[in-house]
């Protein structure tokens, strides 16, 4: 849960976030055939125990779930968790949130969709002050997995037309304007980065698919080299709060709740 006044500070940027209805292509779920950002489907049947029961995973900005509440929307994703991960590095825990719905199909509501579902399937790459400096078209693990097995490209969509590139750099600002909204979405893409080379350079030794590799290494818990990936969220979180000061919000252990 975020405090209130955590609360306070995200709202008026969540309120704006919602309100954008950032459209790459009209009826854009046609032209892959199946709504593939909805369910994923092709990618999770070459998943042999992963995905035997449906789900949707939704990376949450931080605050954006409580937001999801206060409005009433959270019926919209039928039987669903506020799943909240917390990994620690020294004496600072990183907070991931995700809204895992195990409805059919899609589970948002295109009006009141979240912050990732209105951006997919692209990502901004943001600098330190939230600058937007690229866009980042590997967007989540499906992505990676497809690219990696150099797959034919499910999303038909790759890139930002030019009446939508207004809106896509207005949310993505939006996100950088909130320090806590930047380093979340950093930490992700490094710790994506991080994953799929693993997964990659397990390709390139055994020739198995990348499907096959990450769902083993998911099982066996080899998907992190720990070591490594604290050293690089350490350095991140040194960065922002060298930055930032204050106005940096980050968990330290033994105040996580």
């Amino acid at each position: 849960m975020t405090s209130n006044q955590d609360s306070d500070r995200y709202r008026s940027a969540l309120d704006a976030l919602y309100a954008s209805d950032l459209l790459y292509v009209p009826e854009c779920w046609k032209l892959c055939g199946d709504a593939h950002c909805c369910g994923f489907a092709r990618y999770k049947s070459r998943f042999k125990i992963l995905t035997n029961k449906p789900f949707q995973a939704l990376p949450l900005l931080p605050g954006e779930y409580d937001y999801l509440q206060a409005k009433g929307w959270t019926a919209q994703f039928g039987e669903h968790e506020h799943r909240v991960t917390r990994y620690t590095i020294d004496d600072r825990v990183i907070v991931a949130e995700e809204l895992v719905s195990r409805r059919s199909g899609c589970c948002c509501e295109h009006m009141t969709r979240t912050v990732v579902c209105r951006l997919y399937p692209l990502l901004p790459v943001l600098d330190i002050d939230g600058q937007v400096v690229g866009v980042d078209d590997r967007f989540g693990s499906f992505e990676e997995l497809e690219a990696i097995d150099t797959m034919p490209v499910a999303c038909q969509v790759r890139a930002i037309p030019f009446d939508q590139t207004d809106v896509f750099l207005s949310m993505s600002r939006l996100i950088g304007s909130i320090p806590e909204w930047n380093f979340a979405l950093q930490a992700y893409q490094l710790t994506r980065r991080h994953v799929f080379d693993r997964v990659r350079d397990g390709k390139a030794r055994s020739g198995k698919s990348a499907f096959e590799l990450f769902e083993t290494m998911y099982f066996m818990r080899r998907l992190f080299d720990h070591d490594e990936l604290k050293k690089s969220l350490c350095a991140l979180a040194d960065r922002f709060e060298a930055r930032y000061g204050p106005d940096l919000v980050l968990t330290r252990t033994g105040t996580a709740s």
